[in-house]
């Protein structure tokens, strides 16, 4: 049970960063297309920079639930490093506690904000409202489970899997 766990983590954290990666790539080419648009020939596309913002909003909340998966979250450590161990377990514990409670009110309000913005259009763009707030929900989502999973392998004195760099062949 632990290897599937392990191997459908790893796979998750795999297609986030392509999806990652896909997005930059996608915010790269805006970017250029916007420059090769402003001095040199004009671009039948319309308001580049709402998709680019879109893009890099989607960037920024699914980089935040790898960087959590991956322990990589920031974090001000200058008074954990005089504590004891077994206290700064607790405080790590109590502090992904406190973080999953958040998450859920906030993925729970990124929901009602998906609804409303489901209707308003992004003047200049095929896009809604909504996708910006997609990408908190996403995040949200990925964050509980990030999370619910990271307090029970606590509970049982194991840790999640780091973050593996990307590999490639």
């Amino acid at each position: 049970m632990v290897d599937f766990l392990d191997k459908a983590l790893r796979g998750v954290e795999r297609v986030l960063e392509w999806l990652m990666a896909v997005l930059v790539m996608a915010l790269v080419v805006i970017v250029a297309s916007q420059f090769i648009d402003r001095h040199f020939v004009s671009l039948p596309m319309a308001a580049p920079d709402a998709y680019a913002r879109v893009i890099l909003v989607w960037l920024t909340f699914i980089g935040f639930a790898l960087a959590v998966k991956g322990g990589l979250n920031i974090r001000v450590d200058l008074i954990d490093s005089h504590l004891p161990p077994r206290v700064r377990r607790l405080l790590e514990y109590l502090f992904d506690v406190l973080m999953l409670l958040l998450t859920l009110v906030i993925g729970f309000h990124g929901w009602r904000l998906i609804v409303i913005g489901r209707d308003q259009e992004r003047l200049g763009t095929l896009l809604t409202e909504a996708w910006p707030s997609a990408a908190l929900f996403a995040s949200c989502i990925l964050l509980v489970l990030f999370l619910a999973l990271r307090i029970a392998l606590r509970f049982t004195g194991r840790e999640l899997p780091r973050h593996q760099p990307l590999e490639v062949d």
